[in-house]
């Protein structure tokens, strides 16, 4: 999930705080249900064939055998090609959607033991394959005596001027090279990497860790002398893929409806985005799995998006490239984003819209809950992923994310504190159980806007 517009996450925080609409969905199951049951036949069909390890085995590929998955980069190539193997694996007909994204700056940290580590690099840093090898040393205070020739470990400071007067200090004492550590932010979540921004060009490279990089980082320094390698690298004529998957309704007309399950495949720079959203992508896949053996009368797309992260560029471009009339034939759009979390405290699955309304996304995923006697769905109000563009367009859309609140204090939220950090990992981040959750309602409310109508379907 992309932090709104890039700002601090103090800002987000403040603002999805202040925004969110919480409380019980209100909707009633039409007939009894056991919890994970009901006795609509088509909420069976979906509900009796998708299973979260297969979904779970797809967020293994992505966030273990790929790994980071920064827009416009290679390893985003390598998602967008698994995504539409398996799409095609399933009968569907897959296509490239290609757009241009902006220059990217990463920093690769090395280990004698062949550990990387992947961070955000400064443009005005040098920037150079050639690499810097000294030994690292933690600088607390701002004292910089004693650095001459080493790589300076910093917990940045938390306002730009004051972090940018920390790498001046640490260069004007003769440092080899700097690694600024991002700070816990105001809810508890861990920082992630950030390119840091600097005005001055320096010839040594600076790099913006992790919060838990750092934490890390000082582990191996309490165990002896940490020697470590910098190299760093600008990416530039970068291109993001959007994955597009199309199943065609069975019987088709210039009336025909169409219908959106899209998630982004792309992580931020440094995490291998587990949750966030090898999650969505997983859930996806599975329900194109699932969907693939049953007739809709609606056309039905399966999309991963590229570059969410950078300002939910894809589904932007998806978007801008429609025409009014093909805005029109999209009925309903369900975006999932974070779907598995183990986090404790993310205690319900939202249905998100940016503005809090309601529509047919929500409705239809609230009524499959009940239906299901799962009370785990609630509505809300988010404006930071893939459903934004589309709600802008004017298209219904929805937004789904594990999440918890607070009913006694609307300020507090709780979304996992590993996202978008090296922790954001199926052995520290994802339940089976929540993606089980989420593969019953979004699937059973996704199949009930699109399933084709039988005698006793119902």
């Amino acid at each position: 999930m992309v932090r709104n517009n890039r700002k601090s996450a103090k800002v987000l925080a403040s603002v999805l705080a202040a925004s969110l609409a919480f409380g019980s969905i209100g909707y009633a199951a039409p007939i009894p249900a056991e919890y994970g049951k009901s006795s609509y036949s088509q909420d069976q069909k979906i509900v009796a064939r998708v299973n979260a390890e297969r979904a779970i085995e797809h967020i293994r590929y992505l966030s273990e055998e790929i790994g980071t998955r920064p827009g416009g980069l290679e390893n985003e190539k390598k998602s967008a090609e698994y995504i539409a193997d398996t799409l095609k694996s399933y009968g569907y007909d897959v296509e490239f959607q290609y757009f241009p994204v902006a220059d990217q700056y990463i920093g690769s940290v090395a280990f004698p033991d062949g550990t990387l580590w992947e961070m955000g690099a400064a443009p005005n840093g040098s920037i150079s394959d050639t690499a810097v090898k000294a030994e690292v040393v933690y600088v607390e205070n701002n004292d910089f005596t004693n650095v001459e020739d080493k790589i300076v470990l910093l917990a940045r400071a938390s306002t730009l001027a004051g972090y940018r007067q920390q790498v001046a200090d640490a260069v004007n004492a003769g440092a080899a090279g700097v690694i600024l550590q991002s700070l816990v932010g105001s809810r508890g979540n861990y920082g992630q990497t950030f390119s840091p921004s600097l005005t001055e060009q320096y010839n040594i490279p600076v790099f913006g860790a992790s919060y838990i990089h750092g934490e890390w980082l000082k582990e191996k320094m309490e165990d002896g002398a940490a020697e470590l390698s910098l190299t760093s690298k600008h990416y530039s004529d970068l291109k993001s893929v959007n994955v597009i998957a199309t199943k065609e309704a069975k019987t088709k007309t210039e009336d025909t409806k169409e219908v959106i399950l899209g998630a982004h495949h792309d992580s931020v720079v440094g995490a291998p985005g587990a949750n966030d959203n090898a999650s969505g992508v997983g859930l996806m896949l599975e329900l194109a799995r699932v969907y693939q053996g049953y007739n809709t009368d609606k056309t039905l797309k399966f999309i991963a998006f590229g570059s969410e992260e950078r300002g939910l560029l894809g589904a932007r471009y998806y978007v801008d490239q429609l025409t009014q009339e093909q805005k029109d034939q999209i009925e309903a759009v369900f975006v999932p984003d974070m779907v598995a979390t183990n986090y404790d405290k993310a205690t319900n699955l939202y249905a998100m819209t940016p503005d809090g309304s309601q529509n047919i996304v929500t409705d239809s995923t609230g009524k499959a809950g009940a239906r299901l006697g799962n009370s785990d769905i609630l509505p809300g109000k988010f404006g930071s992923s893939d459903h934004v563009p589309f709600h802008n367009a004017g298209i219904p859309a929805a937004l789904f994310i594990w999440m918890g609140i607070d009913s006694w204090d609307p300020l507090v939220y709780h979304i996992e504190k590993v996202y978008h950090t090296p922790q954001d990992t199926i052995e520290e981040n994802i339940s089976a159980d929540r993606m089980q959750s989420a593969l019953d309602i979004i699937g059973s409310g996704l199949f009930d806007v699109v399933r084709k109508e039988t005698p006793g379907n119902n």
